[in-house]
């Protein structure tokens, strides 16, 4: 009895395994980010003569441009941006950057141009001294993915001050 129906069940098979082997292979690739341009402003404390303040502090500003390529066969979401800043292997600040968007979706094969700001009043120099700064977002699947925006000497090297 088994054997009139085992060319319907070996069809059946055939069938639900090259669509799971399609999905998977459609899955294939991701997001790649490209980093175009990072521009960082940072001012120590200034002190003016003849004012009545005495310490002025300028504030820093974080500003870079991203290309967000998708080489998947299905649509990515990019959102929850957050920049972290690093003194050595410890964590400094971690904090969202300004953008026009909060998401940003990336059909398949498709560039996209990312640019954000992050601007802080740094009262206290919490990032002097600053070796790495790390953007993190989160995609489609929830997962939370880091790219290193900078790292090397200090943003501005801690003078002792």
């Amino acid at each position: 009895m088994l054997s009139d129906y085992i060319g319907i069940i070996g069809a059946v098979a055939g069938s639900v395994s090259t669509f799971l082997v399609m999905e998977g292979v459609h899955r294939l690739g991701g997001i790649r980010i490209f980093l175009r341009e990072v521009r960082i402003k940072y001012h120590m404390n200034s002190s003016f003569k003849n004012s009545m303040y005495e310490e002025v502090k300028q504030p820093f500003r974080l500003g870079y441009d991203l290309e967000v390529y998708n080489s998947g066969n299905i649509p990515n979401i990019l959102h929850d941006f957050s920049l972290v800043f690093y003194k050595g292997n410890s964590v400094v600040l971690e904090d969202r950057p300004k953008c026009d968007r909060n998401v940003f979706n990336v059909n398949p094969r498709q560039i996209i141009d990312i640019s954000q700001v992050f601007d802080m009043d740094d009262l206290d120099d919490t990032l002097v001294g600053t070796t790495k700064i790390v953007l993190k977002y989160r995609t489609l699947k929830r997962r939370y993915r880091k790219f290193v925006l900078y790292e090397g000497q200090p943003i501005f090297p801690d003078t002792g001050k």
